[in-house]
């Protein structure tokens, strides 16, 4: 059984463990993105209504939120999701390359450059968030998570395509 698992893991030709695992390594990122997010959000850079679900499970397990104001939570949002960006992308490459996508089509450091850039897009929904909160009312953690989802299927159609030799 440990074998074949690492076979699995070491595949990287298969179109469907590819994605299999981009959605697992993404899966860890995300992780990553959203816990760091919400402690961020809640310790460092405070960031959720009271009326958000997270703030809320929060308050239910016998701790505070902060309340500040909506133009300090836009502000504190955009902070939060930079350090998250830099953080979340830092871990799935470093999960792409070892298990899902076939290094080489260009020199390591291009191939850094092109990661990272290629997930710039990543700030086009990070602003769409900031709309979402601000122009339509949305929760902060319901926006959060739209836009992690539409980022993560528009970040392996580029780095499949445009960063690894696919």
């Amino acid at each position: 059984m440990a074998s074949r698992v690492v076979a699995f893991l070491k595949e990287k030709d298969s179109p469907v463990a590819q994605i299999i695992k981009y959605i697992m390594c993404g899966g860890l990122a995300v992780a990553v993105d959203m816990t760091a997010f919400y402690l961020f959000a809640w310790l460092v850079f405070p960031c959720l209504r009271i009326s958000d679900p997270v703030a809320q499970l929060i308050q239910w397990a016998g701790f505070s939120i902060q309340e500040i104001s909506e133009a300090e939570l836009q502000h504190n949002y955009l902070i939060i999701k930079v350090i998250c960006f830099l953080l979340s992308n830092a871990v799935v490459y470093t999960l792409n390359v070892l298990f899902v996508f076939n290094a080489g089509r260009h020199r390591k450091p291009v191939e850094i450059l092109l990661f990272f850039g290629s997930s710039l897009f990543q700030f086009f929904f990070i602003w769409i968030g900031g709309v979402l909160i601000s122009s339509f009312g949305w929760e902060v953690t319901y926006s959060n998570i739209t836009m992690l989802l539409t980022s993560m299927m528009v970040n392996y159609i580029i780095r499949k395509n445009v960063v690894f030799k696919g």
